[in-house]
């Protein structure tokens, strides 16, 4: 879902820190959460994040009357810089080995369509020089995006039902079903992929990825949440979920359980969470959100 984030800020030392009501808390704050610290504003409307291999931030931007941009920033403190432009409808980020996957024609207008006449598609972008190729197209949304042990790509649809994967360079739209998916993570097993849905109650619900029929709920609110509009999502190392509430202007962490802590609250309208890289192996760095 494309809100007017207009930050970039890290967590783990740092967050956001736009000031926003929040709705009513569906589960207690989470033990020793940071303290958020903006780290970049007026970058327009950002969509989605990313951090590298190398450690380098990426993020979707779409500044006022203006095409979509990938921006990048090269070392911590450095001033973000276009990439790549031209991207109409800029969606999920997911890196493919050397290549920085780019979703396109993540608009409203496309995701409703999106079912029965899927049009947006992947750019591929060489993260070094922001040259981009068309690497699929025939995509419900690519709103959410997420990659599998085995190569295959995932991509949601928040306006439909159908769900989208990519493998071997063949699409296959409506691999599964779900409502309203949109932020992905595939687990560290690589065995489910788990989607935040946006419409409705907010849940995150669990696709067995050999058995995509299978579709379980794994965690959701409660009814004193309201409607927070669940978005983008991530995982730590240990298999642990991080999903951005938009309206509700909170992150939210999801244990192995499925267990639900608030990490942080009173953000604005953040759309997608991304760690960087930690000093240890075992240790994910800082919680990046746009």
């Amino acid at each position: 879902m494309k809100r007017l984030s207009i930050t970039l800020a890290g967590l783990g030392l740092a967050l956001l820190a736009s000031a926003a009501p929040a709705l009513a808390a569906p589960s207690p704050d989470c033990a020793n959460a940071p303290t958020p610290k903006t780290i970049y504003s007026g970058q327009g409307v950002l969509e989605s994040v990313i951090v590298g291999p190398a450690g380098r931030l990426f993020f979707t931007s779409t500044p006022a009357g203006q095409s979509g941009r990938l921006m990048k920033v090269d070392r911590p403190g450095a001033s973000p810089r276009v990439l790549t432009d031209g991207v109409t409808g800029p969606g999920g980020l997911v890196f493919d080995r050397f290549r920085l996957l780019l979703g396109f024609g993540d608009t409203a207008a496309n995701g409703v369509a999106g079912d029965a006449n899927p049009t947006a598609g992947l750019y591929s972008v060489n993260p070094f020089t922001g040259a981009k190729r068309v690497f699929t197209t025939g995509l419900g949304m690519a709103n959410g995006v997420a990659r599998g042990p085995d190569g295959a790509i995932y991509a949601s649809n928040d306006f439909g039902m159908k769900l989208d994967r990519v493998f071997r360079g063949k699409v296959d739209h409506g691999w599964a079903q779900l409502n309203s998916a949109n932020g992905l993570v595939v687990d560290p097993s690589g065995r489910y992929l788990y989607a935040a849905q946006t419409f409705g109650p907010p849940q995150i619900a669990r696709i067995e990825i050999a058995h995509p029929a299978n579709v379980t709920t794994f965690a959701a609110g409660t009814p004193e949440d309201g409607n927070p509009i669940l978005d983008g999502m991530t995982r730590d190392h240990w298999g642990n979920l991080f999903v951005a509430a938009n309206v509700g202007g909170q992150i939210w962490k999801v244990d192995r359980q499925g267990r639900i802590c608030v990490l942080a609250r009173g953000l604005r309208n953040p759309s997608a969470v991304a760690f960087g890289r930690g000093f240890l192996r075992f240790h994910a760095g800082d919680l990046y959100a746009v």
